[in-house]
């Protein structure tokens, strides 16, 4: 079996054949495909996050009082309020 070129579809344009909005839309279109791509968490989002696993971890123990339970709970919603207000 061989691989054959596919030839392109009349459809389509040359680069040179564009009219100005055409070529803006192209020249826009590939910068935003050859930007480097952004974190979208923040190290300081991240580490909220770690913290707030190891805090359901020990939430998970059935050897806790129902003080440290509340506590907890309480941190984890705190957590959970800081790291949506960091997003926003």
């Amino acid at each position: 079996m061989t691989n054959t070129p596919t030839q392109p579809s009349a459809e389509l344009k040359s680069i040179t054949g564009l009219n100005d909005q055409e070529y803006e839309a192209l020249s826009a279109a590939l910068a935003k495909m050859r930007a480097p791509q952004v974190e979208t968490q923040a190290p300081q989002t991240k580490m909220l996050a770690a913290v707030r696993n190891q805090l359901q971890q020990r939430l998970n123990n059935p050897q806790l009082s129902e003080a440290e339970r509340t506590k907890l709970t309480n941190d984890i919603a705190d957590l959970d309020r800081k790291m949506n207000a960091s997003q926003s």
